[in-house]
């Protein structure tokens, strides 16, 4: 993360050492004090990533879509994960924008299924840049707006 005047807040995606590596300004961030939802994931437990259909459609957003999926993806057979799933990130993206949604899983009855709480916290990614090397490089993307 990186700060600037303390009102900007720009996260940095980057797969390290040779990249390539993403910009993206972060807004409306909601923490879960301030979303007062009910419903929590147990701890070390691992998120289905859930991926708008629209991430495979340019080649930037497949590009994003990856170096998002490697950031907030638990890794295969990681010592401290546990072998099952309880929340959801949800990934959208609409109006040149990604949002961020965290769902937390719950089972009911064959009556009811299987059913999503947002649970928190939520915020919205600006793509800005995405570069060929690691936190610099060729500009390989960049936002018109």
């Amino acid at each position: 993360f990186e700060t600037r005047k303390r009102q900007d807040l720009y996260l940095w995606l980057s797969k390290t050492p040779n990249g390539p590596s993403a910009k993206f300004l972060v807004v409306n961030v909601h923490t879960m004090d301030e979303l007062k939802m009910t419903g929590n994931c147990l701890r070390g437990s691992r998120p289905l990533l859930s991926f708008d259909p629209s991430f495979e459609g340019e080649s930037h957003l497949r590009l994003m879509k990856a170096m998002l999926s490697h950031a907030f993806g638990t890794p295969n057979r990681h010592p401290k994960s546990k072998p099952f799933f309880d929340h959801v990130y949800t990934f959208s993206h609409t109006d040149g924008r990604i949002w961020f949604r965290n769902f937390q899983i719950t089972w009911g009855d064959k009556t009811k299924g299987v059913e999503l709480n947002e649970i928190g916290p939520r915020f919205v990614l600006q793509p800005i840049r995405i570069f060929s090397g690691s936190f610099g490089g060729v500009t390989l993307y960049q936002n018109p707006d």
